[in-house]
């Protein structure tokens, strides 16, 4: 297997690339905010993580499918090697499009909880870039969370009172790359990036914009994950060609929960894609 080397930044030390206007007035070089593995030329995976985490929580899918596809993880705004960046919508889709560009220009994306929320965003702005998207623990309108576990929500948005919690997990330094803590090992308030991601969620309607992707979509929640899987059927009635995946004995980290069996559901439906993209 034939696996490029990553630089610190995380991006090929051979496709080091120069700073970028990520928004208007805001230069920014790319080459931080993601990492890459597995074969030159191979099928492109990119991965987006949930709120108060990093692309740290995609080690088992590295670890599971980097054989034989080139798997691209992502820190999003506010979080990982991003941190001092506040979090915007509009950033996390620049971003995510950036990465695209820079690794063949077309991917199966595949988020977790925010980051699901920010592929939606994504294939409404750039449909034409994603050849498939998989929406981990992100089926419920962020508005339908907050009616439903308003303590939880109002805990991220009067959220500032987190700084007290500082100490009680590891937090994970923006040079220390996939070497950081698992998700379960942080307390869900080291990062910037969770208030204003919460924030901006609840301001947003997620469904219109699943809805206007013509591609493929697949679905996969955690069957213990009953908050995230409530709209599951209205947000599998969105999608113009979608699927849904329950995986049993598992709960809103279904990926780290369940690793293999939920890299057999991203292997399925990325070799689906691919063989309708080959016969299309």
């Amino acid at each position: 297997m034939e696996t490029t080397a990553s630089s610190g930044t995380g991006l090929p030390t051979a496709m080091a690339e120069p700073a970028v206007a990520l928004m208007p007035g805001e230069p920014f070089d790319i080459a931080a905010a993601f990492a890459v593995a597995g074969p030159v030329g191979a099928p492109t995976l990119v991965f987006l993580h949930g709120t108060r985490v990093t692309r740290s929580m995609w080690d088992p899918q590295v670890a599971g499918l980097a054989d034989r596809y080139r798997v691209v993880t992502v820190d999003l705004p506010g979080h990982g090697a991003l941190a001092d960046m506040p979090f915007r919508m509009a950033r996390a889709v620049a971003i995510a499009r950036s990465v695209i560009e820079r690794n063949g220009g077309r991917a199966i994306v595949i988020g977790q909880s925010l980051g699901g929320y920010v592929a939606m965003d994504l294939v409404a702005c750039h449909p034409e870039m994603v050849a498939g998207l998989v929406l981990c623990n992100s089926t419920t309108e962020p508005r339908t969370v907050a009616r439903r576990a308003p303590r939880a929500i109002g805990v991220y948005v009067a959220g500032r009172v987190g700084e007290r919690y500082l100490g009680r997990g590891a937090p994970v330094r923006a040079d220390e790359g996939r070497r950081g803590p698992a998700p379960r090992a942080t307390n869900g308030w080291l990062f910037k990036g969770g208030y204003h991601a919460v924030v901006t969620a609840l301001r947003t309607s997620f469904i219109p914009r699943l809805a206007g992707y013509p591609g493929p979509a697949l679905l996969v929640n955690g069957s213990d994950d009953p908050l995230f899987r409530r709209g599951e059927r209205d947000f599998l009635a969105a999608c113009s060609d979608g699927r849904l995946c329950v995986i049993p004995n598992a709960g809103h980290l279904v990926n780290s929960e369940q690793p293999d069996a939920f890299n057999a559901a991203i292997d399925e439906f990325a070799q689906t894609v691919l063989r309708s993209q080959a016969s299309a």
